[in-house]
């Protein structure tokens, strides 16, 4: 597993991880799979945005904030907003399959039938393996 540190200059920011992900991904040298990531942290989200335009992002952030004006927060630590931003902008399991269908990824039961028409495995392995 690696692990990305990602360090932040402003209170609010979007961060483009992408790269990060791309060579974590190929140096691991898997020929498939799935890579998984996970912020541990609540006031922090995996947003998937096309970045093509940095105007996006910043009117995602001013849009997030335009949100929350005059919210009288009682957690007092002074992040509640970025709690919520957390909870508004994360990527829900649905968006994530819908991507990663759109890229060509396919999931476990799909790579066992293909590997049942191939003669690499059983019909009773894939039940097995993909019913847990």
């Amino acid at each position: 597993m690696d692990v990305i540190e990602v360090a932040t200059q402003r209170r609010r920011q979007l961060v483009d991880i992408t790269s990060f992900v791309q060579r974590s991904v190929a140096a691991g040298e898997v020929a498939e799979g799935m890579c998984h990531v996970f912020i541990p942290h609540t006031t922090a989200a995996v947003l998937i945005n096309e970045n093509a335009d940095p105007d996006v992002g910043d009117d995602i952030l001013a849009a997030l904030a335009a949100m929350l004006p005059g919210v009288r927060w009682k957690h007092a630590e002074g992040n509640s907003d970025a709690h919520l931003m957390a909870t508004l902008v994360g990527a829900s399991a649905l968006e994530l399959r819908r991507k990663s269908v759109e890229d060509g990824m396919i999931n476990l039961r799909q790579s066992g039938l293909q590997k049942i028409r191939d003669g690499v495995t059983t019909i009773e392995e894939v039940v097995r393996e993909t019913m847990k």
